[in-house]
Parts: structure tokens; sequence; C-alpha cells
């Protein structure tokens, strides 16, 4: 009998296989069944998949008899943002031993609450998959600002596009993961929604910029849509140098380079930092390996604990609230609905170029135009 985790996939779209690869190409899971109203996004899969070891998963449409069926240890959440609470709700009423979600964890803090409490009183961990915190530049760029070898922190800023809730979340992860994990006391931020642009069902706005201050009086700045070129990463500055962080390396400008940007690549734990789309092989590999230490108890805590998804969440909505009562917020943010459907649907925020579309439609299959995440 196989000692690997046995993982269910619910939803199987492009952030789906890359799950599927990571827990593949650490060697610790079988990827025993997906859940998808597509069979041909199941059929897919079997091409991509169908020769890897570890591979060998029943097809199901119905997610449910999938959950009641086939005793799984590990689910990954993968279907479109408003789905993600109503799944891993399902999901942890199985009582599997982990629940892997996609970011952005919830549409709302409201929902984010829900699936912490269906995970907590049916004993589930449970994780967002904000991979990226698991790259080895984001954890050397950790390590560097805690041993002060750029002198104290003063400014973070990022450049971010298509949507806080989605590029966005990611960002404000990096923030906090590389502060370790330092909260965020109070955010400020504006909002442009001109048209009625989506992401994945979810209203996004068209340009939106945030500020920032964490435990230590530590500054950050995020433009969101200000150009159409944007990155994951920052640029950190501290009072004796700076950082420049990318997903495969970063740039050291300090005392120790001898004040010249020195250019620096760490090798992952399973791949090589020259890898092609490296950040999309690392990133899932390491996040699937440290997942099944936590769910064996070989540690205690978990990068990518909910926890984490959460506060990631809470600092994009809180941009949103900032906008909603033209007033610094300060976290925990008390609005438990999303701010930016508040603006919306009072009129708040109307929209000038009528017209709904959704930037993420191209993803869709067959004649479909907008998400099945009620069906899903």
């Amino acid at each position: 009998m196989s000692d690997k985790l046995r993982v269910g996939v619910i939803g199987c779209g492009s952030i789906a296989a890359f799950h599927v690869q990571g827990y593949l190409a650490c060697g610790r899971y079988e990827v025993v069944a997906l859940a998808d109203l597509s069979t041909e996004a199941m059929a897919d899969f079997d091409t991509k998949f169908i020769d890897h070891d570890g591979y060998s998963a029943k097809h199901y449409t119905d997610a449910a008899e999938m959950l009641d069926t086939e005793g799984l240890d590990v689910v990954s959440v993968c279907v479109w943002h408003r789905g993600h609470a109503k799944w891993t709700i399902e999901a942890a009423a199985r009582k599997p031993r982990a629940i892997l979600c996609e970011k952005p964890m919830a549409e709302d803090m409201g929902r984010a609450d829900e699936m912490l409490v269906a995970c907590r009183r049916n004993g589930v961990k449970l994780a967002i998959g904000h991979q990226r915190r698991f790259l080895p530049s984001y954890t050397e760029a950790r390590s560097l600002i805690a041993s002060g070898a750029i002198g104290k922190v003063q400014l973070m800023r990022s450049i971010s596009g298509a949507g806080l809730l989605n590029w966005g979340t990611h960002l404000f992860d990096m923030f906090r993961y590389i502060l370790g994990d330092a909260e965020c006391r109070f955010v400020m931020g504006a909002v442009e929604r001109q048209t009625d642009r989506h992401e994945r069902t979810t209203r996004i706005e068209d340009v939106a910029m945030g500020a920032f201050e964490f435990d230590g009086g530590i500054d950050a700045l995020i433009l969101s849509d200000f150009a159409p070129e944007y990155y994951q990463g920052c640029m950190v500055y501290g009072s004796e140098g700076t950082i420049d962080l990318q997903t495969s390396y970063y740039g050291l400008l300090s005392r120790q380079t001898g004040g010249a940007m020195e250019r620096r690549a760490p090798n992952g734990r399973f791949f090589d930092a020259d890898h092609d789309a490296f950040e999309w092989h690392e990133g899932p590999a390491s996040q699937a390996d440290e997942l099944a230490d936590w769910i064996e108890g070989e540690r205690d805590d978990y990068r990518g604990d909910a926890v984490n998804g959460y506060r990631s969440l809470e600092m994009a909505l809180a941009v949103y609230e900032s906008a909603r009562l033209h007033e610094r917020i300060e976290l925990p943010l008390r609005t438990r609905s999303a701010p930016l459907d508040l603006m919306i649907e009072s009129g708040h925020l109307p929209v000038r170029y009528p017209g709904k579309y959704d930037i993420r439609n191209i993803q869709l299959r067959g004649t479909n135009m907008s998400s099945d995440e009620d069906n899903t």
C-alpha cells in the first residue's frame, strides 16, 4: 500500500496544474481524483500528467461525490474566487488532513472567517496558495532584512496590476513574509473604477494605490494598473542599503557589496534558479513538500498557513475600505462584506463606461463567457 498522501483537486484550470505539478515534483503525494464540470478540462490534465509517477486520477463532474468517495488526505481548491469558501467548507466537512485553497482566500472577510471556522471545528489544516513565499530569493531577502544587512527597512514599493484581489494579494503576502510576517497596522487607499471590470467573476478596480504601515514603523506602497508592465517582487529601501527582489533572483546593494548592486540567484530545493519558469516549478514543489511535513507532524507551523492568506486578503480589502470611507483604516478590518461591492452597489463608485467584462474569460471553455462557480 502506498504511503503517499492522497490528493483530490476541485477545479481543473491553469492554477490547478501548478498544484498537481508541485505534488508530483516533491514525490510525497498521489493525485487520485479530479473534479470539474468540464470533462475536457480533466482530459487535458491526463494528457499533461498521466506519465508521471503519482498520478492516477479518477474523474468526477460532481465534486461532492469525489469528496464522499475517495478518502482524501489533501484537497486542492482551485475554482474561481467565489467558490473558494464554498468548496473549502464542503471539503472540511469530510475531514481530510489538509486543504490547500488558492488565493485570494475568499471574496470578503466574512467568508474567510467561515473557512477558518469550518476547518477548526473539523480538525483540518488550512493552507492558502501564496507559493512565492517558498521561493529562495524571497527567503534570502527575509534573512538579510532580519540580519540588518540593509539597516532599518524604511520603504517597500511594488508595481502591480490585474486587480488587488488577484495579482496584489501575492504582493501583500510578500511584504509580510520578507518582514518576518510582521503585522500591518493601517492602510490608506485610493481606487478608480470607471468600467465594469471583473477578474474570475470578482469585481476589480481599474486603478488602485495603497499605502501601508507595518510593525516597527515600516512603510510600503503599491501602485496597481498605473502602467502596462508590472511584476512580482519589490524594491526594499533600508537605511544602509537596498534589495531589488524578484522571483528568481535578487539584487543587493549594501556595505557588504561595496556599494554596488550585486545580483544573486539562489537555487531552490527542487530546481536550480536557471530552470525555465523557475518560480512556477520551485514554488509549488516546495509549498507541497512543506505542507506534507506539516500534515505528518514533522513541523508545528507552515509558511502557507491560512492565517497568512487571511492577512493578505485583509490588506487588499482595506485599500477598498479606505476609499469607501475616505479615511485611514486600522487593522483588523471591521467590515465583513466586500468594500468594493458596497461602493458600487451604493452608487458611491458609478460605472462611467458600462459593459461587464472579465479579464480571465480567455480561460473558459466552449461558449462560456462567465464562470460556472455556482455549479462547480
